[in-house]
């Protein structure tokens, strides 16, 4: 796995679509009833303190990293030091987020369960900070750690994606498929990476697939509008993207919609 750097991981990402979902990172943050378990067990009013940390965290992260630190320094162990990571992600810090969740995976004495999560949302927090073989490397223990997780070979997935390592990201799909067949992410993923490998028609199985069981998923329509370019359907295209800017106006994906929309209107007015 070799590093790309930030020019490359973001021309890698306007084609992987998964990263117009990516940016949520907090989806994978170890709960307060996991953290009861590494910290050798919370009272309650730890327990609500340590949710009230990271709701800071994450809704005004200045406050929530100083609150965390604090928070640390007066003994809240692992706990506390978990909330300063989330804090750090939240103000955009990727990488001492990142090497703070390494050291915190390497400290703590948690359950595996517990440790795979920290080493995940180090992974992220590496990608977001434009190392994938770092990101790569700590997706791996996790799932060393914890090898039926259906999300941990997503998350490695999207990292090798990003690399360019289409097969090897469809492999850990599949392995995140064969354990949860109806795992949404996974086939939206997938898709892109056939679509990557000029094999549409497998992409646009994947793609349907998910829409026949979630019809407005804003990702698979983004994702199924490229086919459609692809495959010459302007109007098509055209369809998806809309109903994706009107689904969630304002998001990455919506705002890659509207993109796409802009240059298929540019080319077509150059014909």
């Amino acid at each position: 796995m070799s590093r790309l750097s930030g020019s490359s991981l973001r021309a890698r990402a306007t084609g992987l679509l998964c990263l117009a979902g990516l940016v949520g990172i907090g989806a994978n943050i170890p709960d307060a009833r996991a953290q009861t378990e590494s910290n050798g067990g919370m009272t309650q009013e730890e327990s609500q303190q340590y949710r009230d940390c990271i709701k800071l965290a994450q809704l005004k992260p200045e406050d929530g990293f100083e609150s965390a630190i604090a928070w640390r320094d007066l003994g809240g162990g692992e706990p506390a030091r978990h909330c300063v990571a989330v804090a750090l992600i939240s103000l955009g810090k990727y990488e001492e987020a990142a090497t703070r969740l390494d050291a915190l995976a390497k400290d703590s004495t948690a359950g595996p369960g517990v440790v795979a999560g920290m080493l995940a949302q180090a992974g992220q927090a590496w990608m977001m900070a434009d190392n994938l073989e770092f990101a790569w490397r700590d997706q791996s223990r996790a799932l060393e750690l914890v090898p039926n997780n259906p999300q941990l070979w997503v998350d490695r997935a999207m990292a090798l994606g990003l690399a360019g390592q289409y097969w090897e990201a469809i492999d850990d799909l599949n392995a995140a498929l064969d354990l949860q067949p109806d795992h949404t992410e996974a086939l939206i993923y997938r898709a892109s990476a056939w679509r990557l490998l000029e094999s549409y028609d497998l992409a646009m199985t994947d793609i349907e697939y998910v829409l026949g069981r979630e019809p407005q998923n804003v990702q698979a329509l983004f994702e199924r509008g490229k086919l459609h370019q692809i495959a010459g359907d302007k109007d098509l295209a055209r369809r998806d993207w809309l109903t994706v800017i009107e689904l969630s106006n304002g998001t990455p994906v919506a705002d890659a919609a509207k993109a796409n929309i802009e240059k298929m209107d540019v080319r077509t007015g150059s014909d």
